[in-house]
């Protein structure tokens, strides 16, 4: 399936509002990164769900005005120390995934889609999305950092549940689960709609966790270069891609702005968006 850079912009600017101090300005759909993503939600149907320990990450939940469906957009973490005890990259190992045969995925993740996953259904059911709808049973689902992650566990649950996943673009995540998720997500998403997964150039968190500690990143790659040009990576860990990097600790200390930093947003800053306040603290 081709991938259209514009629709990655639109989808960018989504998971950009996300990161919104003003949420006033998001439940009205004023913000200026709301008008940037060109997609119309409808005031008085949209929902914020704040969400895990210390509210880890935050859900965007609204009913699209121009066509059916909604949108689900999830936010990365918004300090450090949420971010390092959820990713716990040194010492957690995947654990065993309900929702596929075989599938493991970082406990940390997955404990945290599972905290909210009941908020997200009956989020969509308030918003006017419903799986046995006949045509706002439509999603399109996004997220940066570790919303990324969440953004690939949550698929699962709405396919299952029913709903049609329409679109998803991902930014900035990190290895989610194990090989066998990693083929159970092609199959069940990738083949059949289109799935991009967003990297930028030196970004430490998309080579984390380690591939040596059993896990495998989801496809489709799209990797963007330190000057905004882009490629589409077939192999699962596209040595010609972001993968092409190595050295972690280099990546760690030197190369973390790369992970906020997008040439897809108006201000190349995903986690602060224009518009809406911007908070300091904000960190991912």
């Amino acid at each position: 399936m081709d991938y259209d850079p514009e629709e990655a912009r639109m989808f960018a600017s989504l998971a950009s509002v996300t990161y919104c101090v003003d949420l006033q300005k998001v439940l009205d759909w004023t913000c200026t990164s709301c008008a940037d993503s060109k997609t119309a939600l409808v005031p008085g149907q949209i929902k914020i769900i704040e969400g895990g320990t210390k509210n880890a990450t935050r859900i965007l939940v609204g009913k699209l005005r121009d066509q059916a469906g909604c949108l689900v957009a999830f936010r990365g973490s918004d300090n450090v120390e949420n971010w390092v005890r959820d990713l716990e990259i040194w010492k957690v190992f995947p654990s065993t995934f309900e929702e596929c045969a075989g599938c493991k995925v970082h406990s940390g993740f997955y404990d945290i889609w599972r905290n909210v996953r009941g908020l997200v259904m009956s989020a969509l059911k308030d918003v006017g999305c419903a799986p046995a709808s006949l045509t706002d049973n439509v999603l399109y689902v996004t997220g940066h950092s570790l919303g990324a992650a969440l953004t690939h566990l949550a698929m699962f649950s709405l396919d299952d549940a029913g709903y049609r996943i329409a679109k998803t673009y991902s930014f900035e995540a990190p290895r989610t689960g194990n090989r066998v998720f990693s083929d159970s997500f092609t199959q069940r998403f990738t083949r059949r709609f289109p799935v991009f997964r967003v990297t930028h150039h030196m970004d430490p968190v998309p080579h984390l966790p380690l591939e040596a500690m059993g896990y495998t990143h989801v496809q489709t790659e799209v990797y963007y270069n330190k000057t905004g040009g882009y490629k589409l990576c077939p192999q699962l860990e596209d040595k010609s891609c972001a993968d092409q990097f190595r050295d972690i600790v280099g990546l760690v200390i030197f190369h973390s702005g790369d992970h906020c930093g997008s040439p897809l947003v108006p201000n190349g800053d995903i986690c602060n968006p224009i518009g809406c306040g911007k908070d300091d603290s904000i960190i991912v």
